[in-house]
């Protein structure tokens, strides 16, 4: 198969919602800065919170260049040494936390990131372990479905420990059940796609659910929220999120008229920002994010399911898994519709390793996009998944 123009659509997409990233932390950067200095006695500039944002929006473009250009088959190959790294990491982010160290920042009593003073960055672990978990999950389905072993323990023995050390390290010690569910969604996609048989996911399935029901029974705190959801606990930061799109209508009262950003809505250039949007933007500004990622994942699909190599294909499912979750539960939370959970919006949220880490992904989909089917004529029905018979131009060979 010749090599090809990657899906520049994709990038597009992504580019899209970091200028509207930019925008709203510019209108709002300020008057959440006023509102930090006031309650927590920081000393935050008007400037600052644009700046940093502008420094991490360029360095994740430039993530998404090195994953278009690094080669799959290093990440691959590499990818069980990747995974078995970022659990360590995981690992020693909850000990150097609890023992005080000053290069981990805690909040809550939850210690999930890094953190280097001299150039003010954080790095999370669990972000690195998406795109590990991501990487391996691939090279299991495709290596074990080739031995005819997909069903066999030799598939699942380390395919659900990749879960199993998420859920105690991420969703247990660091008290980050969000990522614990998105790396979930990412593995039951790819399971799901990649041939496993409906009774061993079904049961897989059943596991899911229980150890995400044990995680929120030990949690006050997770208990609380869908308590608060339920309108009989703490559903502030809830009713302020509410309150943003009521306000915002359907045009929205325009930018740098935000009031819910001056110390009302918690997190609101981060978990919130869908928030602060329709609350800029309105009903309209809501709903253009909104077909912008349904845009973008559309694409990325159709990159999953016009790649001949499973490997890839299943790469690419797991990425679409892993933004389309983190939307679902950050615009569900902000709405009241379903339980509210601190996740961050792809390439919109203020921050740092969740963009960078979510634009090198995609920026192995756009490396993938370059080298799928281009003309499709009579579909082949009995493909599971969406594979068709092509007609090729130039060369037949295949990458």
């Amino acid at each position: 198969m010749r090599k090809h123009k990657a899906d520049r659509i994709i990038a597009l997409m992504v580019i899209i919602l970091m200028l509207i990233s930019l925008v709203i932390v510019y209108a709002i950067g300020g008057r959440v800065a006023v509102a930090n200095n006031a309650a927590h006695g920081k000393n935050f500039s008007d400037s600052y919170f644009f700046t940093h944002h502008a420094v991490v929006i360029g360095a994740s473009i430039l993530f998404m260049i090195i994953g278009y250009k690094l080669p799959y088959q290093l990440l691959a190959k590499i990818a069980k040494k990747l995974f078995w790294l970022s659990i360590v990491l995981c690992l020693m982010v909850t000990i150097l936390g609890r023992m005080g160290a000053g290069i981990v920042t805690c909040d809550l009593g939850a210690c999930r990131a890094f953190y280097v003073p001299v150039v003010s960055v954080g790095f999370a672990p669990v972000e690195l372990l998406k795109i590990s978990a991501a990487l391996y999950g691939a090279y299991l389905i495709k290596s074990r479905k080739e031995t005819k072993q997909l069903d066999s323990k030799e598939f699942w023995v380390p395919y659900a420990s990749i879960f199993a050390m998420t859920a105690l390290f991420v969703g247990g010690f660091q008290k980050d059940l969000g990522s614990t569910v998105v790396i979930s969604m990412m593995l039951a996609s790819m399971a799901l796609v990649g041939g496993v048989s409906w009774k061993n996911l079904v049961i897989a399935g059943f596991v899911l659910l229980l150890a995400v029901g044990v995680l929120i029974a030990v949690a006050p705190h997770r208990m609380a929220r869908i308590m608060g959801w339920e309108g009989e606990g703490d559903s502030y930061h809830l009713e302020s999120s509410i309150i943003s799109f009521g306000t915002g209508g359907l045009f929205g009262l325009g930018l740098g008229n935000s009031i819910q950003a001056s110390g009302y809505l918690p997190e609101s250039l981060t978990d919130s920002i869908f928030s602060i949007i329709g609350e800029t933007w309105g009903f309209i500004g809501t709903m253009a994010v909104l077909i912008v990622f349904a845009i973008m994942l559309t694409r990325i699909i159709n990159v999953s399911r016009q790649t001949e190599d499973t490997e890839k294909s299943l790469f690419t499912v797991s990425v679409f898994a892993w933004i389309l979750s983190h939307v679902i539960i950050n615009v569900g939370g902000m709405l009241g519709i379903i339980p509210m959970k601190g996740i961050t919006l792809p390439f919109l949220s203020y921050g740092g390793t969740s963009m960078l880490f979510a634009a090198f992904a995609v920026g192995v989909v756009l490396q993938i996009s370059g080298w799928t089917k281009r003309k499709e004529s009579n579909e082949d029905s009995s493909s599971g998944w969406g594979q068709r018979r092509t007609r090729y131009s130039g060369s037949s060979s295949r990458s």
